[in-house]
């Protein structure tokens, strides 16, 4: 497709507006939504624990930087969609296109704003997202419920307080409840260590820690070390008291996250999902342009749309749902193992760019 002379700067400045403006009043509506809908869904707690309070208030603004950062793609989708809706009802798209100014020499200007929320999005995630979705759930888990922190994430391994002593853990998978690299120290009444059980992988069966190989170890009071097979391991430490401990991919920066990963291959460990949640650390911020450019040609397929406002919002929830819809599909098999971790990440978008190509070059004129 052949471009045009440049537009003038004031085009340029007034297709960026009229996509930002919508955009900012879609992101508030959807943000809004997102707290009201997570505070009902909390209801029961936030009564219960009396949350509705500065307490509460607190844990909801420490959440907002992390519900801003998923919401921009279909708040972006939604800004594109109304803003070349409203564009188009005055026929200003048309008289552009009477002008010979093609569609493409339209979508720059959107982009190059797209470009920035993208930008933005990501600085955002690797900044101020892991810290107040950690002091957010700290609020909520431990200051609000009075929850009891038995451990901590130290050092990239979990060590946890028990009844006979102490329990280290290179890693915890919570969708198959295992723990792997796991290591119990048994204390005696003077806290000198007498027992020391090692298993390569625990698993919860409901009940208890089920140990796939273990092997005992009794330290002798003049420091001897005798060794053996099979030992016990802890059955007081439940699967609940390990979500405290856990940090969750938003938690992360890229780069703590590339330092666990890292630190987990060198013990041997699997690093399993977290391997996916690093490309998406990637991934969701350049969705917000996929997003962008793929309302532009919904928009301009060739010839202008004429939808109304309140259609342009259904669409732009619709195809947010499908993308959120694709992403937990992906995402899930990638964190199973069943597809490779980069295809579970990369897969919506690369669907959604296929589309917007589709549909902006192979559209039928009307």
């Amino acid at each position: 497709m052949k471009l045009h002379r440049a537009f003038p700067p004031t085009i340029n400045r007034f297709l960026a507006a009229q996509f930002f403006g919508p955009f900012a009043v879609s992101l508030a509506a959807f943000t809004i939504a997102y707290l009201l809908g997570d505070m009902f869904d909390r209801f029961n707690d936030l009564l219960k624990y009396g949350g509705f309070g500065m307490l509460g208030l607190k844990y909801f603004m420490f959440k907002l930087p992390l519900i801003v950062s998923q919401l921009l793609p279909v708040a972006s989708l939604a800004g594109v969609l109304l803003g070349f809706a409203m564009l188009n009802r005055s026929g200003e798209v048309l008289a552009c296109q009477q002008l010979g100014i093609s569609r493409l020499e339209m979508t720059v200007p959107v982009l190059v704003v797209a470009s920035l929320i993208s930008v933005f999005d990501f600085a955002l995630s690797e900044t101020v997202v892991p810290s107040a979705t950690r002091a957010s759930r700290y609020l909520y888990e431990v200051e609000l419920k009075k929850r009891q922190l038995k451990g901590v994430f130290a050092n990239r391994s979990i060590w946890v307080r028990v009844r006979s002593g102490f329990l280290s853990a290179d890693n915890y998978d919570p969708h198959a409840a295992v723990l792997r690299g796991v290591t119990l120290y048994h204390l005696a009444p003077d806290y000198s260590v007498r027992n020391i059980v090692y298993a390569a992988a625990a698993r919860w069966n409901g009940r208890e820690w089920v140990a796939s190989s273990s092997t005992s170890y009794r330290v002798g009071r003049n420091g001897s070390v005798s060794g053996g097979s099979g030992g016990i391991l802890e059955a007081s430490l439940k699967p609940s008291d390990l979500s405290l401990l856990r940090l969750d991919p938003e938690e992360f920066s890229l780069w703590e996250l590339d330092r666990y990963i890292s630190d987990l291959q060198r013990k041997g460990l699997d690093p399993g999902g977290y391997l996916v949640d690093r490309d998406l650390k990637y991934a969701m911020p350049l969705s917000c342009i996929i997003m962008v450019a793929l309302g532009i040609a919904l928009s301009l397929d060739p010839l202008p749309r004429h939808l109304s406002l309140g259609r342009s919002f259904g669409h732009a929830i619709v195809i947010g749902f499908g993308y959120w819809l694709a992403f937990g599909l992906t995402s899930s098999l990638g964190h199973s193992g069943i597809i490779p971790p980069w295809v579970g990440a990369w897969t919506p978008n690369m669907i959604f760019a296929v589309l917007t190509l589709a549909i902006f070059l192979l559209g039928e004129e009307r």
